[in-house]
């Protein structure tokens, strides 16, 4: 009896913020391809009343090493199935359908203990290392995003990822409920150099160090251009040398160079007085 209690009790645990209500939205579409409801959102679920209007400017997850959850990378039950969670970040594809969850998670913990927020790029994976970031490409009209993977689910068949609400948006699944996506895991190390090869400069001889604001990496160019546009628009104390940088299928938004970390520190702390950016500062 007690075996029994504990794994129920690691089961609920596991569940996080994935989407498992059974009442969908009246009016949901029936996909005969998958024999079940696979558009729209829950009943009790959807967005706010007032969603953020820059949902298209929020940039994608900067893929970065982070250690492993060791809880969330223990076996689980959910529904009467048993997981195994992957212990590594490897090559890793899957193709199937996307869904989203939004208000109804909005502010509860996540598998790995964080605070699920609709409006940051994170999404949710039954078996994937936590966490993780992936590529997500929407095979319908080929957007592709990047997402920090920090939760469980869906533990509905045919979906193999639950996306935030942000990251739907992105995607332009709202409205649908769900899509077919192409997923593949990121290795975080090679992102790193490919991250930092595409700041450097044309000059091989130069020998002082220069450093750099990374204000944003996009996946699509426009979004990019976007950001390059909304910063230009902005004054600030000093004014910005922004660039656009076209590297391994990323489009880099960088500001800069600067003769010293600490400069290049300072300024960031001038541009984030008002605008909020997920920077970090890089140097060559």
């Amino acid at each position: 009896m007690n075996k029994y209690i504990f794994t129920l009790i690691i089961s609920f645990l596991f569940l996080g913020c994935q989407s498992i209500d059974p009442l969908f939205k009246e009016g949901a579409k029936k996909n005969k391809s998958e024999g079940k409801s696979s558009g729209a959102y829950y009943l009790d679920d959807g967005p706010e009343e007032n969603p953020p209007k820059n949902l298209d400017e929020i940039p994608d997850a900067q893929p970065k090493y982070e250690a492993l959850s060791k809880w969330a990378s223990r076996p689980y039950v959910a529904f009467e199935k048993k997981y195994i969670p992957m212990q590594k970040i490897i090559p890793f594809e899957e193709e199937g359908y996307a869904s989203w969850y939004g208000k109804k998670y909005h502010g509860r913990k996540t598998s790995i203990g964080e605070t699920y927020d609709m409006y940051q790029m994170t999404g949710a994976h039954k078996t994937l290392p936590l966490p993780c970031y992936i590529k997500v490409t929407n095979l319908k009209n080929k957007r592709s995003i990047i997402i920090r993977v920090n939760d469980r689910g869906p533990f509905v068949d045919g979906r193999i990822v639950d996306l935030s609400y942000a990251a739907a948006q992105r995607l332009r699944i709202i409205e649908k409920g769900s899509e077919l996506v192409k997923i593949e895991m990121i290795n975080p190390s090679l992102a790193k150099k490919n991250l930092e090869q595409a700041y450097k400069i044309a000059s091989v001889d130069r020998a002082i160090k220069q450093f750099y604001i990374q204000a944003g990496a996009f996946s699509n160019e426009n979004n990019a251009s976007i950001l390059i546009n909304r910063l230009s628009n902005i004054k600030f104390r000093n004014s910005l040398n922004i660039k656009k940088l076209s590297k391994n299928s990323l489009y880099l938004v960088a500001i800069g160079p600067y003769e010293s970390e600490k400069v290049a520190e300072e300024a960031l702390k001038d541009i984030t007085k008002k605008i909020q950016l997920n920077s970090f500062i890089i140097s060559e």
